[in-house]
């Protein structure tokens, strides 16, 4: 039964925090919780809230259908945001011992036909929305997978989209799952006694290169759960919200901890960074008595709720003093008290950033790219944690994280208990006062291999994963990540420049949507730099108006704002070349980024000709 809210009393029910095997979610944990919320999605006007009893009818039945089938070892491809269709989908996958291949849907044509052609799926979990877009694809390649339509619920990704007629090979989900034989046996499949089983084929970021496709076994899974369950803690009236879409490795974690553990996980699925979209759709959250304690989101999300919290201050007289300290944190290389400042604004600040977060908000969980330790601090002492972790498709999820009580601001925390590791082709270079070096990594959620090579192709004879990231620890153990070898520019002292970690520091910029920074020429002795401008916010500003209304030009009035985002940049980056003001290039669009919000350099570097120049 689905329902905008659980309407009975929630009682009591056993936290399990651990798994033998992915059946022991299906088996034993989710009927343990009853009536619990299990999950919450966005219907478009509100939330619908599924419980777990019914989250496991719909799941029986699903199983039942890939049963009926008779499939085992099959690849079931999805092509949708998080839903219900899709969770019961993944478990069911699992549970039959079939192979999830999940597809984001911001994934461009290139990428999915790429994907798709290396890995022809056997059926494919489709939404309303990418219906018309997935035929198109699949008449060209010539691929004919089994189509599962998601119609079981009505949800915010396939509002306003107008209905379509299935075709040959298409099937309504609602319709296989009514129709499932109810009299099949619900029993896993003896495959999952297997640990080298392979469960998951999911595609890495494509940063540089066209993804790849890393192969996931039951062994990975189990052996990151418990590794990991303990990452989110929540009481039985407290929900995450979840940003991140589950096409991404490490949200597969907390997908099957969420479930292992009986949490309520609310899907958040439209774009948070949208005019007023976050503070909307916590409003309707609120309404309906949900109290929201933690977040799962990418550096994105973060960058973007630091720059709503800066932009209240700057537009509140009282706070603007307190807004002017923040904006210069990092000045100097070094950290000031925030905590010097007037207690009372102080304290006002942390009561309007709780309330605009729904007045439960106390965590988050930043995954993807490491997220820059001002924010980690600022938000630490605004009263909310940011717990940085660090991932790997090809090690199922995560390899080091910080802890709730254990946070190390501009590190990624400490390396998984389950994993030997060191760092191979060591090296000193300006401004890191440690060793550097590949990281390698041995262990249990150690991918199998990539889709169509041998067992641990780039590992080294005696069993080491080359993660291909440059990281270095400090004297306490912590992990620093500088980033992806094959993404930094190399400068003529022998530094390293990481320029995602550029475009996040022009990002933190109320007026910067997006930025990209980048070595144009071999000889060049500067860096570049591309911004897309945030234009709501520009444009809605005070002092712009006034600007425009005292004679200024938009084009003079927008570099004097650009420039203010490259001088905060070039102050705290800590890097040898400058990032040239002399000419600022305005991008055409927005960056085109990873499930992870990474930017997509294979495709951006070779488009930044269609930016125009101030």
């Amino acid at each position: 039964m689905l329902t905008e809210i659980a309407q009975k009393p929630i009682g009591s029910f056993k936290d399990h925090h651990s798994i033998r095997s992915t059946a022991d979610i299906v088996d034993g944990h989710l009927k343990t919780y009853s009536n619990r919320p299990a999950i919450r999605y966005d219907t478009g006007t509100t939330y619908a809230t599924v419980g777990f009893d019914a989250y496991l009818g719909h799941l029986h039945a699903t199983i039942r259908a890939i049963k009926a089938r008779g499939l085992e070892q099959k690849v079931f491809a999805t092509l949708c945001n998080n839903r219900l269709e899709w969770d019961v989908t993944a478990l069911a996958v699992f549970y039959t011992a079939n192979i999830l291949f999940p597809l984001d849907t911001k994934l461009n044509d290139t990428e999915l036909k790429h994907l798709l052609s290396i890995n022809p799926p056997d059926y494919i979990l489709v939404s309303l929305a990418q219906v018309k877009r997935l035929r198109t694809i699949l008449d060209e390649l010539s691929i004919t997978p089994h189509v599962f339509v998601a119609d079981l619920c009505p949800v915010f990704e396939d509002a306003h989209v107008p209905s379509v007629e299935l075709q040959q090979g298409e099937l309504s989900f609602k319709h296989v799952l009514a129709t499932a034989d109810s009299s099949i046996e619900i029993v896993a499949s003896p495959q999952l006694k297997i640990t080298d089983t392979i469960l998951g084929h999911y595609p890495t970021s494509g940063t540089t290169t066209l993804p790849k496709i890393a192969q996931i076994t039951h062994g990975n899974i189990v052996a990151q759960v418990n590794e990991t369950v303990d990452i989110i803690n929540l009481r039985n009236n407290e929900d995450l919200l979840n940003f991140n879409s589950y096409t991404h490795v490490v949200t597969l974690t907390e997908f099957l901890l969420t479930k292992t553990r009986g949490f309520t996980v609310t899907y958040f699925t439209r774009e948070p960074d949208d005019d007023a979209v976050l503070e909307s759709e916590i409003k309707k959250l609120k309404r309906l008595g949900v109290r929201i304690k933690v977040f799962m989101a990418t550096p994105k999300f973060w960058l973007y709720l630091l720059k709503e919290v800066l932009e209240e201050m700057k537009n509140t007289p009282t706070l603007h003093a307190l807004y002017k300290y923040i904006e210069s944190f990092e000045k100097n290389h070094k950290l000031y008290d925030i905590g010097t400042l007037d207690k009372a604004k102080l304290a006002a600040m942390k009561t309007a950033l709780c309330n605009k977060l729904g007045g439960y908000f106390r965590y988050g969980i930043s995954s993807s790219a490491k997220l820059d330790g001002a924010i980690v601090e600022i938000f630490g002492k605004l009263g909310i944690t940011i717990i940085d972790v660090y991932h790997a498709t090809e090690c199922s999820g995560i390899i080091s994280r910080n802890r709730l009580n254990d946070v190390a601001p501009n590190t990624c925390g400490r390396m998984s208990s389950l994993l030997q590791y060191r760092l191979t082709d060591q090296r000193q270079v300006p401004h890191i006062h440690a060793a550097l070096g590949v990281l390698e990594v041995k262990g249990p959620t150690v991918m199998h291999s990539y889709l169509g090579e041998e067992r641990n192709p780039r590992g080294s004879g005696d069993g080491y994963f080359r993660t291909g990231d440059l990281c270095w620890f400090d004297e306490r153990g912590y992990l620093h990540v500088l980033g992806r070898e094959a993404e930094l520019i190399r400068w003529d002292d022998g530094s390293y420049i990481a320029p995602q970690h550029l475009s996040n520091l022009l990002a933190r910029n109320i007026y910067v949507k997006d930025a990209l920074v980048t070595r144009l020429r071999p000889l060049d002795n500067f860096l570049s730099v591309f911004i897309y401008p945030d234009y709501t916010r520009i444009h809605k500003d005070e002092m712009w108006e006034k600007d425009i209304e005292t004679g200024v030009s938009e084009h003079m009035a927008l570099r004097t704002r650009l420039e203010q985002a490259i001088d905060f940049a070039q102050s705290v980056a800590g890097i040898t070349p400058a990032l040239s003001k002399n000419t600022i290039y305005i991008l055409a669009h927005p960056l085109e980024r990873t499930p992870t919000d990474n930017i997509k350099y294979f495709f951006e570097l070779n488009r930044l000709h269609l930016a125009t120049s101030i």
